[in-house]
């Protein structure tokens, strides 16, 4: 089948498939609005699926849509902007810009994996160990994933291992999770974990980034290193030399000189972001406000961390997309179209609360297949917790702490 032929099938299903949705009698629960609701925003998702244009142009569209047709107004479909995720991101991606100038993620990687052994083995716990240290004060998926793999493939290229390798493939893949896995540790690590608490606010499930900590962080920083462990037995190889290991990463180090001017600026930055976010609890201000005004901080005369070029290559696209992704859940929410899909899911998640959660997680996968966790996945599942009752005291939903971890997480990286 040639390509043409695949994105004429592509093209057809994604215009079909939404308009199917006009063969669905409205009544008083299946509004027109809730129906014009699914069709536009089906029609936007299924673009993103097929791949059929660059996702940041459907993401421009469907706030558009939204109005256009009629279904929310203006300051309902870009509520989104108003809120400090997009904001957050978008420091967070210069931040990461301003680190890796600087050096200093650099210097924290190699400093992990000589405290580890400086071996092999202690290269990718030292790897991953890093990786959760650099998720606590940069939010961006996307931009540690950049970052974490170069680091990997300039350690591939220092040990001169092969490509392809037993080695080389445990080194990349645990560069890769290193980015990824500690992002559930805190909350404020990954913009579909943000996502989802911002969803699950709105029904009163509330927590502070301390108290998210203290939930998931032993359990995630435990899957952290078993992920390492799972790496090391899939790909276990005595191709590289302990002493060259070590030696290597020593100089690598060494290369890095004493502690720069920049550098000691920029980590009392982080220590006073990290703060910031700790004591979140006392001063009562949302966590990633203090990411914006740590990247406004980088600026300043006397700090001068951040350059030009540090804003220059700002993935603006994914924060977009972001963006819109969050108007799906404001504009269900506006037209109860989250209580529609919850009366129509209620048969299949009644029972007991182990059936409840696992029925969840099921459905929680199948929804990746077709959409983001950033996408508003979640929405049907709040809108049941509330109505069976859930205790908001402190503790998220299950549905909204399993959705993000199915790996729909990772389409927009």
């Amino acid at each position: 089948m040639s390509k043409n032929t695949q994105t004429t099938i592509k093209w057809a299903a994604s215009i079909i498939a939404p308009l199917l949705l006009l063969l669905i009698p409205v009544d008083e629960s299946f509004t027109p609005e809730i129906r014009n609701f699914f069709i536009s925003t089906l029609f936007v998702i299924l673009l993103w699926a097929m791949e059929l244009m660059p996702f940041v142009i459907p993401a421009l569209m469907l706030p558009i849509f939204y109005i256009v047709i009629g279904i929310a107004p203006a300051h309902i479909a870009f509520a989104s902007w108003g809120h400090y995720i997009p904001w957050m991101l978008l420091a967070g991606m210069i931040l990461t810009n301003i680190f890796e100038e600087v050096g200093l993620l650099k210097r924290i990687s190699y400093w992990c994996i000589l405290r580890a052994g400086g071996h092999f083995n202690g290269l990718l716990y030292g790897l991953m160990f890093s990786g959760v240290i650099v998720a606590l004060i940069l939010p961006d998926i996307a931009s540690r994933t950049v970052l974490f793999v170069a680091i990997a493939y300039g350690i591939c290229r220092a040990l001169e291992l092969e490509p392809y390798s037993k080695s080389a493939t445990a080194v990349m893949l645990v560069g890769v999770m290193t980015a990824l896995t500690p992002g559930y540790i805190f909350y404020t690590s990954a913009a579909q974990t943000l996502i989802a608490w911002d969803m699950a606010a709105k029904s009163g499930f509330e927590i502070t980034w301390i108290n998210y900590l203290l939930y998931n962080g032993l359990p995630t920083l435990i899957w952290c290193f078993l992920t390492v462990a799972i790496i090391q037995v899939m790909f276990r190889s005595n191709e590289v030399d302990a002493v060259q290991c070590r030696e290597c990463f020593e100089g690598e180090y060494r290369k890095l000189g004493k502690l720069s001017r920049n550098e000691k600026k920029l980590t009392v930055v982080a220590i006073a972001l990290c703060l910031f976010a700790a004591l979140e609890s006392f001063h009562g201000i949302a966590v990633g406000w203090g990411f914006v005004a740590a990247a406004f901080v980088c600026y300043l005369p006397g700090i001068s961390l951040g350059k030009e070029h540090s804003t220059q290559t700002v993935n603006y696209g994914l924060i977009i997309f972001v963006a819109s992704c969050m108007a799906i859940g404001a504009v269900s929410n506006h037209l109860g179209a989250e209580k529609f899909v919850a009366n129509m899911l209620q048969p299949y998640l009644s029972g007991s609360q182990m059936h409840l959660m696992s029925a969840s997680w099921l459905m929680a996968i199948i929804l990746n297949f077709v959409m983001t966790a950033a996408g508003g996945g979640g929405f049907p599942f709040r809108s049941f917790g509330r109505d069976r009752g859930a205790d908001p005291g402190g503790c998220c939903p299950g549905p909204l702490c399993l959705e993000p971890g199915t790996g729909a997480d990772h389409t927009a990286v």
